[in-house]
């Protein structure tokens, strides 16, 4: 199966609920259980009676889903249907009283609470997202300032990655994944020396070893904050190859995990097109070349294919201008 997806993590409270505000078949359950309440409630006989407790489910599930102003109206239809509409379906409107007015305001006020409190959860979860993501960006830019050559790079890969996820087919939460993972790929490269990121010449069997090493360090690192978790396998076996005789772990084929194979090629070929300090950028074209030249030894052919595949005008890196790096030196000095 093309669609590995280890490191993945069940969905969190918060995303299941925004995924089901789009699906119209939450507001036919809300529907549902109106109807279906209203319907054991004429059964048995009519209010009062303890069914009329059952529209507390359709009014809470339509707060949690559509807010508190959702959760207000259901309440008020609810307690429209709970008495003055059932008593009249049963003949016996004339016994109405104007108690249910209040029990109507007990229903409205349960709707806007729950919905209130699901809007408050939803916000605060998104702020700890773009939390999470401004820290990632801080820390990636802290990394990639090291090396001028290499400077914007993971944030580069990170968007052929998520574009090349897309060309594939992979649902939304998946290509947010290899999009975070591409710009935490090679934040092990912390741990190598600055001689060695800048070596213009062949680099020793040492240097070359620790050059190895940096993919499990990157592992090492984002394994440590359990939220970046599921970053954890594009960033490790993204320099793998498709025979079997990468690093750090070897594994071949389809043992790679998906996030890792979408990397590698958009780390190479961000890699072939730009500067490094012992050659020069190689064209578009060139670089597509050695990606078709490689496919089935070094990358995964259905990822070659694919991102060779792609516009030039949506290969680009990135979906909104870059984000100019801070200019440390400008900054004025603090007492």
């Amino acid at each position: 199966m093309l669609w590995s997806r280890p490191g993945t993590r069940p969905p969190d409270t918060a995303q299941v609920l925004q995924e089901w505000r789009t699906r119209p078949a939450s507001a036919a359950v809300v529907v549902v259980l109106l109807a279906a309440t209203t319907a054991v409630l004429v059964a048995v006989g009519g209010p009062p009676s303890p069914a009329t407790h059952l529209y507390y489910l359709a009014v809470i599930l339509a707060a949690v889903l559509y807010g508190p102003r959702a959760g207000v109206l259901v309440g008020a239809f609810a307690a429209a249907l709970a008495e003055p509409f059932a008593l009249a379906l049963l003949g016996h409107f004339d016994s109405i009283d104007y108690g249910w007015l209040v029990r109507a305001g007990a229903m409205m006020l349960v709707g806007w609470v729950c919905g209130r409190l699901t809007a408050s959860l939803l916000n605060r979860v998104e702020e700890l997202e773009t939390l999470n993501q401004e820290t990632i960006f801080a820390f990636v830019r802290a990394i990639d300032a090291r090396d001028p050559y290499t400077a914007r790079h993971s944030e580069k890969v990170a968007g052929y990655a998520v574009r090349l996820a897309r060309t594939l087919g992979l649902p939304p939460a998946d290509c947010e994944r290899i999009h975070l993972a591409g710009m935490l790929h090679d934040v092990g490269k912390v741990g190598l020396e600055r001689s060695i990121l800048h070596k213009p010449g062949k680099l020793t069997d040492d240097e070359w070893q620790q050059v190895r090493d940096h993919p499990a360090l990157s592992a090492h690192i984002i394994g440590a904050v359990s939220r970046f978790a599921p970053f954890v396998p594009g960033a490790r076996n993204h320099h793998e190859r498709y025979d079997g005789r990468g690093y750090p772990d070897g594994l071949a084929g389809k043992a790679i995990p998906l996030d890792a194979r979408i990397l590698a090629v958009a780390d190479a070929y961000d890699a072939m097109t730009s500067d490094r300090s012992y050659r020069p950028a190689l064209s578009h074209d060139e670089a597509i070349a050695r990606l078709h030249a490689d496919a089935g030894t070094q990358f995964d052919p259905v990822c070659v294919r694919a991102f060779a595949a792609l516009d030039r005008d949506t290969r680009g890196p990135v979906d909104e201008p870059l984000v100019p790096l801070l200019d440390l030196w400008a900054l004025p000095d603090v007492a």
